[in-house]
């Protein structure tokens, strides 16, 4: 399982259409989902806001995930088959 480099997932935060991340889904039979990621979910990062006392203001600050990224397709969702399990080829992990 391929995983995008730091540079280019930062670069396709940025948005529009050439930003669209294909679904890395592939069926068992060898076609690839013809979706995109329409949403990532970070498992077990840690979040904080933090209150900055020289400006007076809150900042948000997050940490790496410590478990694994989450992708969902623009068509089929999560990818889960039955029973509902979460499919693994949609599970990335940061190192």
């Amino acid at each position: 399982m391929g995983q995008s480099s730091k540079g280019e997932v930062v670069g396709m935060a940025l948005g529009g259409e050439e930003a669209k991340i294909p679904c890395p889904f592939v069926y068992a039979r060898g076609r690839h989902c013809t979706g995109h990621v329409a949403r990532v979910e970070a498992y077990k990062a840690d979040l904080a806001w933090i209150f900055n006392a020289d400006s007076g203001r809150w900042e948000f600050r997050w940490g790496r995930p410590r478990s694994h990224f989450h992708l969902f397709c623009s068509e089929k969702g999560n990818h889960a088959g039955y029973p509902a399990r979460d499919s693994d080829k949609m599970k990335f992990y940061f190192d």
